[in-house]
């Protein structure tokens, strides 16, 4: 009689190990999640662009925080200083002087040698958690648009480009607020490393920027993530 009991409770052993990580997941999914985003972006390796342009960074720009509501919890991003801090070393990178502007229309009078004025714009931020996705990976996606103007404010045109990253939560019970850290930085960065190898093309194609004869071909941009 007494050895029944015993091999009941060894049948029944295994399943309160799932439990408990559900319940530990459940527990950290629902808590706060808050942090300020780091770009960590490594300089392009590119050939400039021998012109001087204007770069306008509104304040919504730089002072984006994404903030959401989701069933798993509270999320707050602090992503515009990273953002606006990693344009402007990109774009420092890639021309020969970047001057920046107050307005959109102040290139002229604030340095007559600036051809365009360049403005970043975040058009979404969206991200994906291990609950959303039943994985144990962090996506983010980061869609930026770059709006091009003449020097007196008029709109030439722009160009819409998309960071991605991702990352594995290794460990439930960190909560994993490291580990979309980790993906929104890898999105920033592949964000950064599309603006340095494509820009240039699209925005002679597009008029953004006038085409410079005898200009040299753009080396290979050297942006290395770090291992997952």
């Amino acid at each position: 009689m007494d050895q029944a009991p015993c091999r009941n409770r060894e049948r029944r052993r295994p399943l309160a190990r799932p439990a408990a990580w559900l319940a530990c997941a459940m527990l950290f999914g629902c808590a706060a999640t808050e942090f300020e985003a780091q770009p960590n972006i490594p300089a392009p390796l590119v050939t400039k662009i021998p012109l001087v342009v204007g770069l306008y960074i509104a304040a919504e720009f730089r002072d984006k925080v994404y903030a959401e509501k989701r069933d798993g919890g509270d999320y707050s991003i602090a992503i515009g200083k990273a953002q606006a801090d990693g344009f402007a070393r990109l774009m420092g990178a890639m021309f020969d002087r970047v001057v920046p502007v107050d307005a959109v229309d102040a290139g002229g009078r604030t340095d007559p040698q600036v051809r365009a004025v360049l403005e970043p714009v975040l058009e979404d931020f969206a991200f994906v958690t291990p609950v959303d996705s039943g994985s144990d990976q962090y996506a983010v996606s980061l869609r930026y648009r770059v709006n091009g103007y003449r020097p007196d404010g008029q709109l030439i045109d722009s160009w819409t480009f998309t960071g991605y990253g991702a990352a594995r939560n290794d460990n439930m019970l960190s909560g994993g607020s490291d580990t979309l850290k980790t993906a929104v930085q890898l999105a920033m960065r592949d964000a950064a490393a599309k603006l340095a190898t494509e820009f240039r093309d699209q925005a002679v194609v597009r008029g953004l920027l006038p085409q410079v004869p005898g200009s040299a071909p753009e080396a290979p941009v050297e942006v290395t993530l770090p291992s997952s």
